[in-house]
């Protein structure tokens, strides 16, 4: 049956009768029981999507999104792209969503879910990581990893690195055993008919609906423009989740950049590469060693005293390092790519992967004559430049657009566009009914097909939860902030039986408290609660612990920053008491919202109030979302950042979140902690969406 053929003729109708009480959704899901807001949220899509208009609907907590979009554009009958923010939230759709709605409403559909290359093996570069003499082969531990890797390679179907629990970002093995765009060897790959990549493509070209994610989304805009080549089909909707994460992933993609991990991953290819294809004919190793140590040197400058991890860049050097010092960085590393760029030119011509290495060092170079010394660029007058600090040495140079609204307005007005109809759908998208923080970010406010709705939560937030501001905690700038703190969540996760989640607003945040909850765990001041950190498993692996702690004796304290303020969805007991350790202001001396906070105030507007404030907001209502995931959930939030109280501005963002049972002190949280431990029941079944 193809899918054309099951379209509804009167989609609002077909919609509306999915919905009904005695509906298909309602016999088919256990547990699904009708939600006015689910339905006016579907209904406005199957609108939209008859009359060939966009929607921007912002969805609570509990209403059902992900339902209220399937549905009509199943019984549509049209191709679709549906992206969302994560591969988390991607496998979600696919395993589990996609496939309850087909079955409800008895249509079948052809579905793929398609990553970023990062995301799959490649099978040509564990072997050659294996069995060439290269540096993992003398790390034992890298060693042992890529023997891991290859059992697991004898046995996956689609490749997606997500199944192995022990890759986390950071891993050392993810560059050995996944390909990126530069150094893919493409048609001339040995493996190149079991690439892993070449399938999910290929399966996704033959599908009606691709399941991609946000990132990917925008990759495929950009190499469309570069290299002339799409990776996505056509479709008749586009569907973008979790749409408040497009503005800021569209400026990542669609920045100029260079990162000590690119050439860290150049050098590494071309001690690979050069003794694989070229042994004796120019010092590979040496030329490796050359542009790593110039790429730690630029890592290793000294800064000025308290310099924030991103350094303003609007003259010759960037804010807080020494000119001198500077350019000494600058020059040996255009040595060392200029060395590596004339032995790839002189030996280029005796493998492929060698001239890959070659265009990919060209492009890098391009890229660099526009960031470093201040070249010319395209975007001048728009953008931001700014230089990263990171963790180890690391660091990114960066000359980004201050928002994506110039790219992105063009896609939905694009004259002829395959993409018919255009839906944007979160939790927060906006402060007013106009949704003006979302649809201005992307260029959107003026256009007259794009239409908006807002649908509350119907979470009864104020019998359901509780809301904890700690008036007596130091200051968040304070460094006895952390440990304080932390001896606090020790003792309301050991009354509680841990069910707890720590959101901290930076990873360094995370692994302070991490290590503080530790402490107190060591010295004997809590139970023996089991501490869980971002950084040291997987995000799954993580999620999956910290849910198995909890019909454990004392529990866990997950400690998490970064993704983990958003798509993690912890409904019944797992999760009880939520933690966010201070409000999620952007530092004033971040360059892309200083620039975004000028713009503002060149138009009369004020860079705190209209630029700082509401993404401080929307950041704090995503947080605070983590905690009630469904109509029985009960649950404390706790907001360590006493600006909350003492703050002007406190009220503004107090009146973001849902309305809460306030705890006025120490003894009023522990009567509510312990309210929680005995109206808790046995693990309660999650009703279909």
């Amino acid at each position: 049956m193809s899918l054309h053929a099951a379209r509804v003729t009167n989609l609002v109708d077909g919609v509306a009768a999915a919905f009904a009480a005695d509906g298909p959704l309602a016999v088919s899901c256990p547990g699904h029981r009708p939600r006015p807001g689910q339905r006016d949220m579907a209904l406005a899509v199957a609108q939209a999507l008859q009359s060939g208009e966009h929607l921007a609907v912002e969805a609570g907590t509990g209403v059902g999104k992900t339902f209220a979009y399937l549905v009509p554009v199943l019984l549509s009958g049209q191709r679709a792209l549906l992206s969302t923010a994560t591969q988390a939230l991607q496998d979600q759709l696919f395993n589990r969503d996609i496939p309850a709605v087909s079955r409800a409403l008895g249509l079948p559909v052809r579905v793929a879910v398609l990553k970023g290359r990062s995301s799959y093996l490649c099978l040509h570069r564990l072997e050659l990581a294996r069995t060439v003499g290269s540096s993992a082969q003398r790390d034992p531990a890298v060693a042992a990893g890529l023997e891991q890797v290859q059992r697991w390679a004898r046995l996956t179907r689609s490749g997606d690195v997500g199944e192995l629990d022990t890759l986390h970002e950071r891993s050392p093995l993810r560059p050995l055993i996944t390909s990126t765009r530069h150094n893919c060897v493409g048609t001339t790959c040995p493996q190149a008919a079991q690439c892993h990549v070449n399938l999910a493509r290929r399966q996704a070209r033959e599908a009606d609906w691709v399941v991609i994610n946000h990132h990917l989304f925008f990759a495929d805009q950009v190499i469309r423009e570069a290299e002339a080549v799409d990776w996505l089909p056509e479709t008749g909707v586009v569907v973008l989740d979790e749409a408040h994460q497009l503005n800021d992933t569209g400026v990542q993609l669609l920045s100029l950049s260079i990162t000590s991990d690119h050439l860290l991953d150049l050098a590494r290819e071309l001690a690979l590469q050069g003794n694989a294809r070229a042994r004796g004919l120019r010092p590979w190793g040496h030329l490796a060693l050359g542009l790593e140590q110039a790429c730690r040197a630029m890592g290793s400058l000294p800064r000025e005293a308290g310099a924030q991890a991103r350094s303003a860049w609007t003259e010759v050097t960037p804010e807080g390092l020494d000119p001198s010092t500077w350019m000494q960085a600058v020059a040996g590393l255009d040595q060392a790519l200029t060395a590596a760029l004339e032995a790839l030119s002189a030996t280029a011509q005796s493998a492929a992967e060698l001239a890959r290495l070659l265009d990919r060092i060209k492009g890098l170079q391009t890229t660099w004559s526009r960031l470093a010394p201040g070249g010319p660029s395209p975007m001048e007058d728009t953008s931001v430049r700014w230089m990263e600090w990171g963790l180890d040495r690391s660091w990114r140079m960066v000359r980004a657009p201050l928002d994506s609204a110039a790219r992105f307005s063009g896609l939905v007005s694009e004259a002829g566009s395959a993409a018919r109809s255009w839906i944007f759908a979160s939790a927060t998208l906006g402060h007013d009914e106009t949704l003006g923080w979302f649809t201005r970010g992307l260029g959107l406010a003026d256009h007259s097909t794009v239409r908006t709705l807002r649908v509350a939560s119907p979470f009864d937030h104020g019998e359901q939860a509780s809301l904890f501001v700690p008036h007596d905690l130091p200051e968040p700038s304070d460094a006895a902030h952390a440990p304080v703190l932390a001896a606090r969540v020790a003792q309301w996760a050991t009354r509680l039986g841990g069910r707890t989640l720590v959101l901290t607003t930076t990873l360094r945040a995370a692994s302070r408290m991490a290590e503080a909850l530790n402490e107190e765990v060591l010295q004997g001041r809590c139970a023996p609660v089991q501490v869980l950190a971002q950084g040291r498993l997987s995000r799954a692996a993580l999620l999956a612990r910290f849910r198995a702690a909890a019909s454990t004796g004392h529990g866990a304290i997950l400690v998490a920053s970064a993704s983990f303020w958003e798509g993690v969805d912890l409904a019944g007991d797992a999760l009880q008491l939520l933690v966010i350790d201070k409000l999620p202001f952007s530092s004033p001396d971040d360059p892309l919202m200083a620039a975004r906070a000028a713009r503002l105030e060149a138009q009369g507007l004020k860079a705190f109030g209209d630029a700082y404030l509401p993404e401080a907001a929307m950041a704090l209502k995503q947080g605070a979302g983590r905690l009630i995931r469904t109509e029985t959930d009960r649950g404390v939030l706790v907001i360590g950042d006493r600006r909350l109280l003492t703050r002007s501005y406190g009220l503004q963002l107090l009146g973001s979140l849902p309305p809460m049972r306030r705890v006025v002190d120490e003894a009023d949280m522990g009567a509510a902690l312990d309210a929680l431990v005995l109206t808790r029941s046995s693990t309660r079944a999650r009703p279909c969406s």
